[in-house]
């Protein structure tokens, strides 16, 4: 059954990984994909005040160096309530950190220009992918798998899934939002995400198949009672 699995989900790492390599490919060649300056337009064209400082917000408590702190915060709670390698695997979701970094050098993407859309933010760097949705998807995917698979209460799981997913949602659309990604970058951002994340699905349930195995039996004690051992029954 582990050994299924364990093809199974190799099969997913391996999509995951041809998608993300062939959209990197290019998005290193265009500077943004066809539909990707209707949607980011149609995007903005609800703006206004409110909802332009609760995007900056969104994007804000997200980024740079507060979403390793998440990170950290995030682990150290998962591992209160769930144990040491859960909160372990929370913790590693800042690696999205260095590895986006890395990809945006290599594809050297663009970020949007004021003279095509609304720049609200003006953020460093390459454009492909976002580190936000690399991020988002992640951390807050892995919370939702651990809310999934870990709470005894079906309208709590419900709940805790369906708040994941639409921060996860809100993030994304924040950064096409604030002119700082196409949706490209961001769909992007979400397929390396769900990569890593399957990553540490597959960790964790690889560990939690081994500690099954590793269980010993209830000893049975009823050979070790005075009186019941062979030879020695009462007369």
């Amino acid at each position: 059954m582990s050994r299924l699995f364990t093809q199974k989900h190799a099969w997913g790492v391996a999509a995951l990984a041809s998608i993300a390599t062939v959209l990197s490919i290019f998005a290193h060649w265009e500077p943004r994909f066809p539909g990707d300056l209707r949607l980011t337009l149609l995007v903005q064209s609800a703006h206004s005040t409110a909802l332009d400082s609760i995007m900056k917000w969104v994007s804000f408590l997200t980024g740079d160096w507060r979403a390793i702190l998440l990170a950290a915060a995030g682990g150290l709670v998962v591992w209160r309530c769930l144990g040491r390698r859960e909160g372990a695997l929370v913790l590693t979701t800042w690696l999205s950190a260095p590895i986006h970094s890395v990809l945006k050098l290599l594809v050297n993407r663009p970020r949007p220009t004021p003279e095509l859309v609304r720049v609200l933010q003006d953020a460093p760097g390459n454009s492909f992918p976002s580190g936000h949705a690399f991020f988002a998807i992640a951390f807050w995917g892995l919370l939702a798998y651990f809310a999934w698979t870990r709470l005894p209460s079906w309208p709590l799981r419900v709940l805790a899934f369906s708040g994941c997913g639409i921060i996860i949602l809100l993030i994304g659309s924040s950064r096409v939002y604030l002119g700082a990604h196409w949706p490209s970058d961001v769909i992007g951002g979400y397929i390396f995400g769900a990569l890593l994340l399957l990553v540490l699905i597959c960790l964790d349930r690889m560990w939690r198949a081994h500690c099954d195995t590793q269980t010993p039996d209830e000893p049975d004690h009823t050979d070790n009672q005075p009186g019941l051992l062979p030879g020695n029954s009462a007369q």
